[in-house]
């Protein structure tokens, strides 16, 4: 994993003894609806390594020494990129590569110094929020999993910079997932910087309308997820009317979290993988590649088990090699633009994202 060191990373992880880790960190007894409820261990062949290989010596050369060709590389075969980042970075690699696909990079060479000053000499009012919620931030990962152990520290250090460089959105639970997962790949300073460039927007969308009061963002997603549902799975659209079921009962956590909160970590990574390089559009596809490839089973449960299965998908449905595929082939770029004005000519105000 390609997280770098930092000054915390010295003290000894809080792996109990005899107890097995998957290839992200994970506790491999643990089960249930979280991240790492799939992330097996898989056997892999010389055929597989080598494969492995020959794409990590393909990234190698597209990104250059430290990311320095990256950027002469996109805008030469930007296709190449596209269908490469959706066939997974490598992992790697994948830590640089979402610095450098986010705008992230750039951010922290223009503000030497600042991420240093926030952590230690500045305070903010959420800092008892954000200690209670560290607990809850992928506990069953090795990294976070000890009390004030150097994974929590870090996410703290993180969240509370963020909380005092924006204080409008200041912190919202949601966002320790994001930064938890950030964490795992990249130093503290560089997961700051990609958390600033994902709500202020540096190369898509902003996102922090996701986590103003009231979630006004949030509420404008859930408008044009369900529209969506009705248009293009009309018979589970119809269903989930019927059984006075609307996206917020099931979606919300998908768009605050980026699906880094439920999901299963190798399909949620290859995920962020396609949503920072192409935005917001691909949360929209795998929702909608979910609820089409479970609609068969969907449509035939009443409202309380239908609850339960939009919080718990089969296993097969959470493949990333089934479930990406199908959510490329669906095209929803300009409807969402469409459903966009709908949604603000209904609130009679554009939401500020």
């Amino acid at each position: 994993m390609s997280r770098k060191r930092t000054e915390n990373d010295s003290e000894s992880g809080p792996v109990p003894p005899h107890v097995p880790v998957d290839r992200f960190g994970f506790l491999k007894q643990e089960h249930g609806n979280s991240p790492e409820r799939f992330s097996k261990a898989r056997s892999t062949s010389a055929t597989d390594h080598d494969r492995e290989e020959r794409k990590v010596r393909k990234w190698r050369k597209m990104i250059g020494v430290g990311g320095s060709d990256w950027k002469h590389y996109v805008r030469r075969k930007p296709n190449v990129v596209r269908r490469r980042i959706r066939k997974g970075i490598p992992d790697c690699l994948r830590g640089l590569v979402w610095q450098l696909i986010s705008g992230s990079r750039d951010l922290l060479l223009m503000n030497p110094g600042v991420y240093e000053q926030l952590v230690i000499y500045e305070t903010s009012a959420s800092e008892l929020d954000i200690i209670r919620d560290i607990s809850r931030t992928f506990p069953s990962h090795v990294f976070f999993q000890k009390r004030h152990g150097p994974g929590q520290r870090s996410l703290y250090n993180v969240l509370k910079a963020y909380s005092v460089y924006d204080r409008d959105v200041g912190y919202v639970q949601g966002m320790g997932f994001i930064a938890g997962l950030l964490l795992l790949y990249m130093s503290e300073e560089d997961a700051f910087w990609l958390l600033v460039a994902l709500l202020k927007g540096a190369v898509h969308a902003p996102m922090e309308g996701l986590y103003h009061a009231g979630l006004p963002l949030v509420q404008q997603y859930l408008f044009q997820l369900e529209s969506l549902v009705k248009e293009l799975i009309p018979k589970l659209g119809e269903h989930f009317t019927q059984e006075m079921i609307n996206p917020s009962m099931y979606a919300s956590q998908w768009f605050i979290t980026v699906f880094s909160y439920s999901f299963p970590f190798p399909l949620a990574l290859r995920i962020w993988d396609v949503f920072l390089s192409e935005g917001v559009k691909i949360v929209f596809k795998v929702g909608l590649a979910l609820l089409k490839y479970c609609q068969d089973e969907l449509v035939k449960l009443p409202f309380e088990k239908l609850i339960h299965a939009l919080k718990i998908f089969p296993e097969d449905a959470m493949n990333p090699d089934t479930l990406l595929p199908l959510a490329y082939s669906i095209k929803v770029s300009k409807r969402l633009e469409e459903l966009k004005l709908d949604y603000e000519k209904t609130n009679a105000k554009p939401v500020q994202p």
